[in-house]
């Protein structure tokens, strides 16, 4: 979070700024369809503004609004500078900090060619999702045979949003450029299932959810289970070094510590088969994140003269 302190204006006497949050703006990606539930802040949105503080959805940054508050919600990888300077117009904002996310600053087992691995790995899009063509996928089918215990062959690729390789010498010389990152595929497995840890933080507040799948690229789905939580150093550091002040980490342990899958600074609600479902979890989550916004933007130290 970060906070601004206006400049003294001639003449004019200090004066403290209120303290309680009356209006909070969302900066959105162009384009963004305020009122339908698809990212967790639209149930922050929801909660705010039941509880009295108005909300203002902005679509890019063609209309400025004032606000006391401004809470980036931006999917894009890497924030434009159009964006920077629009947040710069207020005093306290979410999220602005972070405006590089993408996978080289922060995936774990990363990998440049020749390296002596020999387990598989996975290929990602550095800033993006890519996914094999048809005639790739069924080559590489055939020899994903035996990768993993749970996992049929055509189970590893559930997913067509990365490409997985037996080992680090199948994968292509033009995919070690930047715009690309190899990394070392390790999945978590529990009595049989796949495991996604997904750890959602909004300052200090941190809950841990967990999906589980027969399938070793897990899709966004319902949580198993949610609950408050005290995060490794490792990830408070990432945090940090991120610039994040709300969103989610996505990792799996491997060998006791936590190996990051990805970065959301903009988490997404579950796609669900019935128009406007929202699994319950998320409603715990989005009260909780809600209040503590209210009540972090009432300590922290402002003033406007």
């Amino acid at each position: 979070m970060r906070n601004q302190i206006v400049p003294r204006l001639s003449g004019a006497a200090p004066r403290p700024l209120r303290h309680t949050l009356d209006r909070i703006a969302i900066l959105n990606n162009s384009g963004h369809a305020p009122g339908h539930r698809t990212h967790l802040t639209d149930l922050l949105a929801e909660h705010w503004r039941a509880s009295g503080v108005e909300v203002i959805e902005l679509s890019g940054t063609r209309g400025f609004v004032e606000a006391d508050l401004l809470f980036l919600n931006l999917s894009r990888p890497v924030v434009p500078e159009e964006y920077n300077r629009f947040a710069a117009q207020y005093p306290v904002t979410f999220n602005a900090g972070a405006g590089d996310l993408r996978k080289h600053r922060y995936s774990s087992g990363l990998l440049q060619a020749g390296a002596a691995y020999k387990g598989a790995v996975i290929v990602k899009s550095d800033q993006g999702y890519i996914g094999p063509s048809t005639s790739e996928r069924a080559s590489l089918l055939r020899r994903l045979t035996g990768l993993t215990r749970t996992a049929a062959p055509r189970e590893a690729f559930a997913n067509d949003n990365y490409r997985i390789y037996p080992s680090i010498n199948d994968v292509p010389a033009e995919k070690f450029v930047p715009g690309y990152i190899v990394q070392k595929f390790l999945p978590e497995e529990n009595a049989g299932r796949y495991v996604l840890r997904q750890y959602h933080f909004l300052g200090d507040q941190h809950f841990l959810s967990l999906q589980t799948s027969g399938a070793a690229i897990i899709r966004t789905s319902v949580p198993q289970s949610l609950e408050e939580w005290t995060p490794p150093q490792e990830l408070l550091d990432l945090r940090a070094r991120l610039g994040l002040d709300y969103g989610r980490i996505d990792f799996v342990e491997a060998e006791g510590k936590p190996f990051v899958i990805s970065v959301a600074r903009s988490p997404a609600l579950p796609v669900s088969k019935e128009p406007g479902f929202v699994p319950p979890a998320y409603f715990r989550l989005a009260e909780a994140f809600a209040d503590a916004m209210v009540d972090i933007y009432s300590t922290t130290e402002k003033a406007v003269f």
